[in-house]
């Protein structure tokens, strides 16, 4: 179901496409509150006491879409530019994550992912990210789709139908997705 601020959104989003300098600010302005509350929920799988505060995450995530905003025809619609937003936050995450064990100079400290963290990362305390993201390359690398699928639903948290929306798949779809990657992740994480 629409709400008046995803079709503020989308008219938005025509501006920036037809090249008007003035609606990437707009757009990221009436979209924050969304961005904010997907790092709400990005950060519910953050282990205690993590240096990074989700109003930062959002704020840097805001400059490197302001950065990156597309010209004509770039981002395609509402879910395209969100699918964006979630992608360059767990890039902002990872960096962290990286940058934070090149300080501890690779002592190991890092948590080795599993499958439970995955599917249940309020319960985890954290993961290491970057063995994550090596995670979410590889299966991108199989099919973009699916890498998309695991962000939303296993990342940002969206819940099957939310993550349909973004991804333009039926919930359907998204479910035979995510068996299919918990299926892929078993195997990568335990052969």
């Amino acid at each position: 179901m629409s709400t008046p601020a995803d079709h503020l959104v989308t008219r938005l989003l025509d501006r920036v496409n037809a090249g008007d300098d003035t609606a990437t600010s707009e757009l990221l302005n009436v979209a924050y509150r969304d961005l904010r509350a997907l790092a709400a929920v990005v950060f519910r799988s953050e282990a205690p006491g993590h240096t990074l505060e989700p109003t930062a995450v959002v704020n840097e995530v805001c400059l490197r879409l302001m950065k990156s905003a597309p010209g004509p025809g770039g981002w395609t619609d509402r879910n395209h530019f969100f699918r964006t937003a979630a992608r360059a936050m767990r890039n902002i995450l990872t960096d962290h994550a990286r940058a934070k064990k090149a300080l501890r100079r690779g002592d190991g400290a890092g948590k080795r992912v599993s499958l439970d963290s995955i599917e249940h990362p309020a319960h985890a305390g954290g993961v290491d990210l970057i063995a994550l993201d090596e995670i979410i390359e590889k299966l991108a690398a199989y099919d973009p789709r699916l890498g998309t699928v695991f962000e939303l639903r296993f990342l940002a948290g969206l819940s099957v139908e939310q993550a349909a929306a973004v991804a333009d798949s039926s919930p359907r779809t998204v479910e035979r997705d995510c068996q299919f990657i918990r299926v892929w992740l078993r195997r990568e994480l335990y052969q």
